[in-house]
């Protein structure tokens, strides 16, 4: 058996040959694809039975541009006859930004406009109140840019599969939630909250415009990935109860645009001090 692993005209590619009969291994090297051979040097033997060594044999292969020539293949040819449709699609506007919104901790124009978006549109999906909203920052992966916004670059800002859910925190978790944005110095992105760190302490919070509660039980709007502990935000996998809306976050923040445009409003959003660091 053999398999191949190239690039375009990358220069780097590997190939990994196992020939049981001659008890033969043909590894091609090329820079960082020893890892492809990592396998057959650390689990060589159940290859060519018990007691029988492999011979390694190693030599390089050139990569060049003769592989960029490839005939197109039935994913390729696909994929060419849905792009039309696929670009008129992104180029769609669905909104105006009069200014570029961007990123940046511990609050920023373009966080704050996520987790709006994340609140509002939870608001309107249960007839319950939604407390908060929460989303990371490594999930903005771009700036939105100023003028007509198109529906590419929603995708841009928000690459990733993430989707809205609606959960509930027992007050200590909550607390807990925001004490760790202030000792690890790490604060997400919230909306109707407002905190006061000092000195990498939670001194002061509020949700929803009143002083926060220990012995009552918040419902929040964040994605899926936080909930499953991603970017260390454990607390809320002690989450009492959890909405699945299965709402993409791009679908989301495109349905608030629509919102925002029903009332004759714009894309936009500012720094409010909902995080206050001292």
């Amino acid at each position: 058996m053999a398999k191949k692993c190239r690039g375009r005209s990358c220069g780097n590619g590997c190939a990994i040959k196992i020939d049981a009969m001659n008890r033969v291994c043909s590894v091609q090297l090329a820079l960082f694809s020893l890892l492809c051979g990592l396998l057959f040097f650390i689990f060589p033997f159940p290859l060519f039975g018990q007691g029988q060594k492999p011979v390694f044999q190693f030599y390089m292969v050139k990569i060049d541009s003769v592989y960029d020539h490839a005939p197109p293949s039935k994913v390729s040819r696909l994929m060419e006859y849905y792009k039309p449709e696929m670009e008129r699609r992104m180029m769609t506007v669905v909104g105006y930004a009069p200014q570029e919104l961007r990123s940046f901790r511990p609050e920023s124009p373009l966080s704050n406009f996520a987790v709006d978006a994340l609140l509002a549109v939870a608001r309107q999906y249960i007839p319950e109140p939604v407390d908060f909203s929460l989303t990371n920052f490594g999930g903005l992966r771009a700036s939105l840019p100023g003028g007509d916004v198109r529906l590419y670059d929603i995708y841009t800002v928000f690459p990733f599969e993430n989707e809205l859910v609606i959960l509930e925190l027992e007050g200590k978790d909550v607390w807990e939630l925001f004490s760790n944005f202030a000792r690890t110095n790490r604060v997400e992105a919230v909306g109707n909250v407002k905190a006061v760190i000092e000195n990498r302490k939670l001194a002061q919070l509020s949700i929803d415009g009143q002083p926060f509660d220990p012995n009552k039980r918040y419902r929040m709007a964040t994605i899926d990935f936080l909930l499953g502990g991603g970017d260390s935000v454990a607390a809320l996998k002690n989450a009492v109860s959890v909405i699945d809306t299965g709402l993409m976050i791009r679908d989301v923040v495109v349905q608030y645009i629509s919102m925002l445009k029903s009332e004759g409003k714009d894309i936009s959003a500012a720094i409010d001090g909902r995080i206050v660091t001292k």
